[in-house]
């Protein structure tokens, strides 16, 4: 219904995405050009994105928690991160170069720029990275990990900041790096040159920018609804595109809701994994 958070696990060799509506994290394993699904954990209520573990079991963004899904499989939710705030769920995020998680929210009703950007640490420790967004979406980190890029969806931008392993810089102000989108932007992810890919709602493509926004190439899917890439695969360069049928009211007439795979002639680079425990989280040591 609406794939999305599309990552490579190198220990498994496996892909692994989130269908949002159905809180569903599936595994699949990528053969001659196709994806098998493998194994599929559901959750209760919506889950925005999924991250890796160092301890081989994984983090979600639930609906208003994080959840933590051990390699044995328990699973643990963990406080709500959204205190008086109703109708509002946590959506897109990554795990950071150092070990925590970064995640946005979206709002259930109409859009009203509350939204924030949260930074969650290991033992719990929570930071907000930016507020007043319309629509928080993708999270991706520049190879050199100094920089980190933002989708604000509603406000069709992606922005820039300054990173590092201690708190973020709240003078800074973030930097409008790209505004020029056919769709709405969405889900994003960064290559091993420092390009960015970025997934268009509505135009069925996942387009390459270098960081100062200039296009570079293009991908088309027959999928309107492209949600969010990934690089996947051994050698991290075959390019995996998750898309939505929710919204349309005839998916049936392309290939919405499928996973779709490209080879673009770049490489990514392996996603941060969380540095807590999904054995003992840190609100249930």
């Amino acid at each position: 219904m609406l794939g999305e958070g599309i990552l490579w696990d190198d220990r498994t060799q496996e892909i692994v995405w989130v269908d949002i509506l159905k809180g569903a994290i599936n595994r699949g394993m990528l053969l001659d050009d196709e994806v098998t699904v493998k194994s599929t954990v559901t959750l209760d209520g919506y889950v925005g994105a999924v991250a890796l573990s160092e301890d081989g079991g994984m983090i979600a963004a639930g609906t208003r928690s994080l959840i933590s899904i051990s390699a044995e499989g328990a699973v643990s939710t963990g406080p709500d991160l959204l205190g008086d705030r109703t109708d509002v769920r946590w959506n897109d995020g990554a795990v950071d170069p150092h070990g925590r998680f970064v995640v946005g929210s979206l709002s259930l009703k109409d859009p009203d720029r509350q939204e924030i950007l949260l930074r969650i640490a290991p033992d719990g420790r929570r930071e907000v990275l930016r507020s007043g967004i319309s629509l928080s979406n993708g999270v991706a980190f520049s190879p050199d990990d100094q920089t980190i890029y933002h989708v604000d969806s509603l406000t069709g931008t992606v922005s820039s900041h300054s990173y590092g392993p201690g708190d973020f810089d709240q003078h800074e102000a973030w930097t409008t790096v790209i505004a020029d989108f056919e769709g709405i932007p969405d889900g994003l992810t960064v290559d091993a040159n420092g390009n960015l890919w970025i997934a268009e709602w509505g135009v069925g493509a996942v387009r390459q920018f270098t960081p100062d926004g200039t296009v570079l190439k293009e991908v088309n899917v027959n999928a309107a609804q492209t949600t969010c890439p990934g690089f996947v695969g051994v050698n991290l360069d075959v390019l995996a595109i998750t898309s939505a049928t929710t919204g349309l009211a005839h998916p049936e007439r392309d290939e919405s809701g499928f996973l779709h795979l490209a080879n673009p002639g770049a490489t990514g680079r392996q996603t941060p994994r969380w540095a807590g425990s999904t054995r003992s989280p840190y609100w249930n040591p």
